[in-house]
């Protein structure tokens, strides 16, 4: 059979063709939703012209996916081209915890062209290659299209094929794809996606302008850099609260000079040492002029399990582990050993102070806590002890749990980098030409 006919078939195969529109109606209906509004409003060339609109605009039409045997659920997270748009990469990630196949080899792909109806066509844009890449065990992949000019404003209706099923489902009657209603999607673990990367609305990213597709700074550019942002405006956050907390201590430190009962007064205890100097430096977003936050935690010391290291100066794709690590030591090494240092905020010496009187007794052991007169030394003393627990808590999660937020970024980027794995073989990618 030619490969025409084959192509053909397949359309037909896939209920694509002529004679299944009302198969295609739930997906023309989530394509041309926006249309809607024109046609409540009477006019029906604004309603034709509406759809048109969308079409020209909408890059992405499948949000989510299910696998057709195995029912593996995963997201389309969009697609992303170059400034010149002849290069298109769709990427989409499977649920965590899906047991895929990492090698690219292990699948094949399926591309057609489609009109505003989603009846079957062509596909526009001529001479396009392709890859599939798998970047290492995320669960993340991507197809890249590569074309002889800049993709037509055309939907294109991509089918996936995994020849690897490493998941067992019993069978139901149920097509995964309302679309295909045919032997394939049951015969083998497809899923399927429509989308425009000729759409004006396409977002550009600068690792699709390289000579050499870098899957590690696309993987950064798409997924880890948005990522990265929320963990950066996290520690930003914390850094204020630690700041609160570290004017409370200050403040109710002074309340130990100003605070007597009958002429005695509390002495200044031996701050812990685990928060013993430390300062937060420069302003936040919104006290700063150009709206950017220089705050910074200044300390000696890192609480177990922690870390501390310059996060603003540095990014992701450029890596945080390598000056971390000792030399000698593998990066995997070095997190199993702080994942065994303890953490208990007990641990941190608030309960080991000594609350000394002016006279030299203790407020601790020589008076009762249900003593009246004293309570408002009694007062200071719980106050003091309470901003310490709050600054150490705040200062705990920034080291230990915030700062490790950034570095688990960087574990990924470095699974991606090595890890990664291409199908760029024509023979397995089918265009309907």
């Amino acid at each position: 059979m030619a490969f025409k006919d084959t192509i053909i078939a397949f359309g037909k195969r896939f209920k694509l063709d002529s004679h299944h529109t009302m198969e295609r109606f739930g997906v023309v209906c989530g394509i041309f939703a926006v249309t809607a509004v024109a046609v409540f409003g009477g006019s029906a060339f604004a309603a034709w012209n509406s759809g048109k609109e969308a079409l020209t605009d909408t890059s992405l039409y499948t949000p989510t996916f299910t696998t057709s045997k195995t029912k593996l659920k995963g997201d389309v997270d969009g697609v992303y081209t170059n400034e010149l748009g002849n290069k298109a990469l769709l990427i989409m990630h499977f649920n965590k915890g899906a047991k895929i196949s990492y090698n690219a080899d292990d699948y094949q792909g399926f591309l057609m062209g489609s009109d505003e109806n989603l009846n079957t066509e062509t596909v526009s844009t001529p001479g396009i290659s392709w890859s599939f890449h798998v970047f290492g065990s995320t669960g993340y992949v991507g197809v890249l299209l590569e074309a002889d000019e800049p993709f037509a404003e055309q939907v294109l209706n991509l089918t996936m094929r995994a020849n690897q099923e490493l998941s067992f489902r019993e069978a139901d009657d149920k097509p995964a794809d309302e679309l295909a209603g045919d032997n394939s999607f049951a015969q083998h673990d497809q899923w399927r996606v429509f989308f425009n990367p000729g759409a004006r609305k396409t977002e550009t990213i600068a690792s699709l302008d390289a000579a050499t597709f870098d899957p590690a700074r696309a993987f950064y550019d798409v997924v880890l850099k948005s990522d990265e942002q929320t963990a950066r405006e996290a520690l930003d956050s914390k850094l204020v609260e630690m700041r609160t907390a570290l004017s409370r201590i200050d403040s109710y430190t002074t309340d130990l000079e100003t605070t007597k009962v009958d002429g005695l007064f509390l002495r200044p205890p031996q701050v812990p040492d685990l928060i013993a100097g430390d300062a937060v430096t420069g302003e936040s977003k919104s006290e700063s002029e150009n709206g950017k936050s220089n705050l910074a935690l200044t300390t000696k010391t890192v609480v177990p399990g922690g870390f501390d290291f310059n996060w603003r100066s540095g990014n992701v794709y450029d890596g945080y582990l390598d000056v971390l690590v000792p030399v000698g030591q593998s990066y995997g090494e070095f997190l199993s050993q702080k994942s065994v240092e303890s953490t208990d905020e007990r641990d941190f010496g608030v309960g080991d102070i000594e609350w000394t009187l002016s006279d030299g007794s203790s407020l601790v052991q020589d008076y009762r806590t249900s003593d009246v007169t004293m309570r408002p030394l009694t007062n200071v003393m719980n106050n003091l002890s309470q901003a310490y627990a709050d600054y150490y808590s705040a200062k705990n999660e920034y080291q230990s749990s915030l700062l490790f937020d950034l570095l688990a970024l960087d574990i990924d980027l470095r699974d991606v980098q090595s890890n990664s794995s291409v199908n760029s073989d024509e023979e397995l990618f089918f265009i309907n030409y």
